[in-house]
């Protein structure tokens, strides 16, 4: 145990705090990860099976690439492209992190995604739903069907009982 705390303590350091990148940082990092999913795509076409990871899929005449799985596009809707080479493929994407470093309403797009993405894990988390989700209301038909059982619990005089279905009988079904 002390050899492992003199080798790596003198590499301890602090760990990066949440949100410490910017939004184009991790945009760019994001393009970075799918172009090394591209050139491995490239080394092994029969054996790459990180389809679900990428940006870009096989299609008729080509590749379909998206800007990834945000709700945000790179200008005039522009958000999914249909190219013909893998060498399009990489170019898609060197073009796309060159618009988010040098296009404010591309960055400004992207950090509203940002929020979007923030308050969603932050409802997550807290259990709470989200102000569109809380707008949701149940059905008016809940409440009469309510109604009805109560009213036939008043009019028949005695509360039915509720029981249980035993567990080998669930199971079952």
């Amino acid at each position: 145990m002390t050899n492992f705390l003199e080798k790596w303590s003198s590499r301890k350091a602090n760990k990066p705090k949440a949100g410490s990148k910017t939004v184009i940082d991790t945009f760019r990092a994001r393009v970075a990860e799918q172009k090394a999913f591209l050139e491995e795509y490239e080394r092994d076409t029969a054996g790459f099976r990180k389809w679900r990871s990428t940006w870009f899929q096989r299609v008729p005449g080509g590749f379909g690439v998206t800007i990834g799985r945000d709700s945000i596009n790179a200008g005039n809707g522009l958000n999914y492209v249909v190219v013909e080479t893998l060498k399009d493929v990489a170019e898609f994407l060197d073009d796309l992190a060159h618009h988010a470093e040098n296009d404010a309403s591309f960055q400004h797009a992207l950090e509203e995604n940002r929020k979007r993405r923030a308050t969603l894990l932050t409802a997550a988390k807290t259990g709470s739903a989200p102000a569109a989700a809380k707008a949701v209301t149940k059905p008016a038909a809940a409440k009469p069907a309510r109604a009805k059982a109560t009213t036939a619990v008043a009019e028949g005089g005695e509360k039915p009982k509720r029981s249980r279905k035993p567990k080998a009988e669930n199971a079952a079904e």
